[in-house]
């Protein structure tokens, strides 16, 4: 009896584990994507998670907020980010005007979420700042 009730107790463990998802955090930012564009970003959120190197990368994209965030969740609790926001940050406006520029420039919303110890979540990357990089 007793090897049965830990199996279902940690089966039950496991299972509540791999349901948990992520809150997203909160943001003020409110784009105006065309619906035509909408429904081709909501596609995004059908990709499985992609691992690599302790990381899991996940795409969210917001139909109500035109807002795409990329996720980049740690594996474990035990680990955590080792990098230095000042110095990343730029080059993740890079990042998502290089990959998202034309549907940026149409109200499209890009931020970048790292989740774990020593994460951080970046603003909402807009056009202006595309625009700003440029000159």
């Amino acid at each position: 009896m007793k090897k049965i009730s830990c199996a279902l107790l940690a089966g039950l463990m496991l299972s509540g584990c791999a349901s948990v998802e992520l809150t997203q955090p909160p943001t003020d930012f409110v784009g105006s994507l065309p619906d035509a564009l909408k429904q081709e970003f909501m596609k995004l959120n059908d990709i499985p998670p992609e691992g690599s190197r302790g990381e899991v990368r996940t795409l969210h994209f917001d139909s109500d907020r035109s807002l795409l965030t990329i996720v980049r969740q740690l594996r474990s609790t035990r680990w955590n980010w080792n990098m230095d926001q000042s110095k990343l940050k730029p080059q993740l406006v890079e990042v998502a005007c290089e990959n998202f520029g034309d549907a940026m420039a149409v109200g499209l919303g890009v931020r970048f979420w790292y989740t774990g110890a020593g994460g951080f979540v970046s603003e909402p990357v807009t056009s202006e700042q595309c625009t700003a990089n440029k000159s």
